[in-house]
């Protein structure tokens, strides 16, 4: 169990997970579909020329259709249809459809809709990019993570769904596999059972996708979404494909299914989408390819860093992955690519609250291991377990002069806003990288331990300090960009009513060339 919700379970909740007890389900896992396409339509964001689309069948509603005809037009009105065709339905991928469109122009809004011939799926609106190099004057990206159905409504995605943005970009966590995060505060009803099988991860995606909202802001923007450890098992890492590998195949062909993704590589999910010259994405999957964690993490708490965690070579993005982020990230530069943003699941900065790598303690014990202190991820589950590769990654942006760079990260159910650099230890070290951590759609707990630890987030004592902090609540991200400043706002909305409306909280500006983020309380 995560050790940041156990703080929140409470005596009862915490026996029954520390013996293992089976939680009984407390409604069914889906509920009865009302319209053939009760999943709702997506797009996915692919090429300039390119786009996904994606629905799903209800065979109870739709008995007997193989097939559906898809449409995508100029319009919303349907006036000129540029492309169209059929699509295969079938059991074998639980009736979802996936359709990737070609001979697109770059850099333009189309709209698209499905029929099985009695029935017609509602309308959405899909987005091809614009060629690398091409003149572009803006980007605007909503990004979000971790939206626990039982946790709270999707107020935030409501607002997505009226917002002028090219795309969205999730960050992981878009269904829990277990039911245990309902314990931290219960507002939707979702079964307790923790889902480990093909059918089991499957029924996750329909109950998620059932909602209004969350099926509005699909249908209005073209989605970028990797995974998470929730897609599988809370904190997973490499070895899961070989201790678990029919859970870690069902868990991955569902997320597959479902989600407005084309495959490009087996498993891989992380890519990079230039947008023009203005701005490169690079989508992370911190999670597949990524070293074990050390055993024994309190389930709350400060844990001091040890060589387990800043040994060379270890690695949370794979060799592979690391040099394709790195040959990038130096190509997007070289090609004078304005905005480099990195989309990235688990934080980057550092969570450190005791400091023990200060001159004085190196001189006196030289075996000190890198950045040595006490953190408040105890686990060791973001980079902080990966300091090597941390230094490794943004010391090459300082090496390369490649500027304007931004982390968008997910996971921590709250708000952080931290300057990077290749060394935190050293107070003299360029700032070579923005982190812009937004909080929870909807799911519960915040900064727990941190909160727990010192009465509020605010007030640990980290060492370096974020620039900005709030632990307690939950939303979603919005960025825009031009070719002199990059935003990043931070829309706070209360999961737990359902009628919540998301409020600008604080805004973070970036001048191009300069790496030191201005902040406005809104």
């Amino acid at each position: 169990m995560d050790r940041r919700n156990f703080l929140r379970l409470g005596a009862g909740g915490a026996g029954a997970a520390a013996v293992g007890l089976a939680l009984p389900a407390c409604s069914p896992m889906t509920p009865t579909p009302t319209s053939v396409y009760s999943a709702g339509v997506a797009s996915g964001l692919h090429s300039p020329t390119e786009v996904v689309l994606w629905t799903r069948v209800e065979p109870a509603l739709a008995p007997g259709v193989t097939s559906v005809t898809w449409e995508v037009a100029d319009s919303a009105g349907f006036g000129t249809v540029v492309a169209s065709g059929t699509a295969p339905v079938s059991a074998a991928s639980d009736h979802t459809v996936k359709v990737l469109v070609g001979g697109l122009d770059p850099d333009r809004s189309y709209w698209y809709r499905f029929s099985t011939g009695a029935a017609d799926s509602p309308v959405g609106r899909a987005r091809t990019m614009p060629v690398a190099g091409a003149a572009v004057g803006s980007l605007k990206l909503a990004y979000a993570s971790c939206q626990c159905y039982a946790n709270g409504y999707y107020g935030a995605w409501r607002d997505v769904a009226t917002r002028d943005v090219d795309a969205v970009l999730f960050l992981g966590d878009y269904i829990y596999e277990a039911g245990l995060i309902q314990l931290l505060g219960k507002v939707r009803d979702e079964s307790f059972e923790t889902v480990t099988d093909l059918a089991g991860y499957r029924s996750k995606y329909k109950l998620y996708k059932s909602d209004p909202d969350l099926q509005a802001a699909h249908a209005a923007h073209p989605f970028v979404p990797i995974w998470d450890d929730h897609e599988i098992v809370n904190d997973y890492d490499r070895t899961i494909f070989t201790t678990e590998p029919a859970r870690a195949a069902a868990a991955y062909q569902a997320w597959f299914e479902y989600q407005p993704v084309w495959p490009i590589d087996g498993t891989r999910i992380y890519r990079d989408l230039p947008w023009g010259d203005l701005g490169h994405l690079f989508m992370l999957d911190t999670r597949q390819y990524r070293d074990p964690h050390r055993g024994g993490a309190p389930l709350y708490g400060t844990r001091d860093i040890t060589t387990f965690e800043t040994a060379a070579g270890r690695s949370i993005l794979g060799a592979d992955q690391r040099s394709w982020l790195t040959g990038g990230l130096a190509a997007a530069e070289a090609a004078g690519t304005t905005w480099k943003v990195i989309g990235n699941q688990v934080l980057i900065m550092p969570l450190r609250v005791r400091d023990d790598d200060t001159p004085a303690a190196r001189a006196a014990d030289p075996s000190l291991p890198l950045h040595a202190g006490a953190y408040t991820t105890a686990n060791f589950d973001t980079w902080d377990g990966y300091a090597w590769e941390r230094d490794l990654l943004l010391r090459s942006l300082a090496d390369g002069s490649i500027r304007n760079t931004v982390f968008l990260t997910g996971d921590y159910h709250a708000w952080w806003q931290s300057p990077l650099t290749p060394d935190f230890d050293d107070p003299a070290a360029p700032v070579v990288a923005n982190e812009f951590a937004a909080g929870a759609i909807s799911s519960a707990g915040g900064a727990n331990n941190e909160n727990v630890l010192y009465g509020d987030a605010v007030l640990a004592p980290f060492a370096p300090r974020p620039a900005y902090i709030d632990g307690l609540n939950n939303g979603y991200g919005l960025l825009e960009a031009d070719a002199s400043t990059l935003t990043v706002t931070y829309l706070k909305n209360d999961a737990q009513f359902a009628g919540s409306v998301p409020v600008p909280r604080v805004r973070f500006t970036l001048e191009a060339g300069d790496p030191n983020a201005t902040q406005e309380l809104l």
